[in-house]
């Protein structure tokens, strides 16, 4: 697996409404480009202060079918103005009516007290008392390249004075930090393994023989859509998804790959083997859900109010893997 198989997507809808997000579009984020997360702050935001919500989706696009194993998604770099981020995990449908009902928003902070090996302990300061919760999963870094991930003890593990969080860990720290703003400890989202996969089998009498010839899907071209088949004789059918609409039938006679054309040539939604049909008749319908390797997710950024104006401000998201 390469870096380039994990990627940001973006999701259909974009907007401040309450239907903002939703499913995942073909627009990929592009890394270092001005407003390739959120638009510009206007000053009457910066003034009244704001929330915005926009959700992308972490997916593994790796061709060979490779597993993207716990694959991780944290603020790696702090915002360089007045505002700050949040993120949250989402599922592959939510909007933004669902998503700003969600709590316990993961942020960053940077370490008030120097820690030495062995420590469980550390007093690390957020933009507001918020951003880490008991049973987090948090990295700790810093300039020189060290890194490690613990996990904050599941109760009493975060305790708060003000903006500065107490955090107590289930294991030892490897090494030790200075108190240092360079010092960033960032809670993180865990999404676990993504792959494409498919479920939800479903037909009307036993015309494939799905155990022997399971659907086949792919890390590219997989989507996230509900699909049925009709057939319109013994032999052909047509194919429907509940967001794709109708898309080129097939007959059982030829193995049935059809290509996704939004990603690239050759490139497919799903496979159904020749050899896996029985004797269909006319009404015959299948149906069955595949999912795409991706997985949702919400960043939240807010702005208080009198924020002061700042060009260019930015900040960074960490993508993180590990190959099958």
């Amino acid at each position: 697996m390469e870096n380039t198989d994990l990627v940001l997507y973006k999701s259909v809808t974009i907007s401040e409404a309450g239907a903002n997000g939703g499913r995942m579009s073909y627009t990929q984020v592009t890394s270092g480009i001005l407003n390739n997360l959120f638009p510009n702050v206007s000053q009457s935001e910066r003034t009244d202060g704001a929330t915005k919500y926009r959700k992308f989706f972490f997916k593994n696009k790796n061709a060979a079918g490779e597993t993207a194993a716990n694959s991780r998604i944290w603020i790696s770099k702090r915002s360089t103005g007045g505002d700050y981020f949040r993120l949250k995990a989402g599922t592959n449908t939510d909007i933004q009516s669902m998503a700003d009902d969600y709590t316990n928003w993961l942020g960053s902070g940077y370490l008030y007290n120097a820690i030495g090996t062995d420590a469980t302990r550390m007093d690390v300061v957020f933009d507001t008392n918020n951003g880490v919760y008991n049973s987090s999963l948090i990295r700790i870094s810093d300039n020189s390249g060290k890194e490690e991930f613990l996990t904050i003890k599941g109760s009493s593990g975060v305790s708060w004075n003000g903006s500065i969080a107490t955090i107590l860990t289930t294991t030892c720290f490897r090494s030790g930090y200075p108190a240092s703003q360079d010092v960033l400890i960032s809670a993180v989202i865990d999404f676990g393994d993504l792959v494409a996969s498919t479920d939800n089998w479903s037909e009307s009498r036993e015309i494939y023989n799905e155990s022997s010839y399971p659907v086949e899907v792919n890390n590219v071209g997989t989507i996230e859509e509900s699909w049925t088949l009709t057939f319109s004789s013994g032999t052909a059918f047509t194919v429907s998804g509940a967001n794709t609409g109708l898309i080129s039938g097939g007959v059982i006679g030829s193995d049935y790959s059809p290509v996704n054309p939004n990603v690239g040539t050759g490139d497919y939604y799903f496979t159904l083997r020749a050899a896996g049909w029985g004797v269909p008749q006319i009404g015959d319908t299948i149906t069955f859900q595949t999912h795409a390797a991706a997985s949702g997710f919400w960043c939240k950024e807010v702005v208080p109010a009198l924020t002061a104006s700042r060009t260019n401000s930015q900040m960074n998201l960490k993508l993180y893997a590990e190959g099958s």
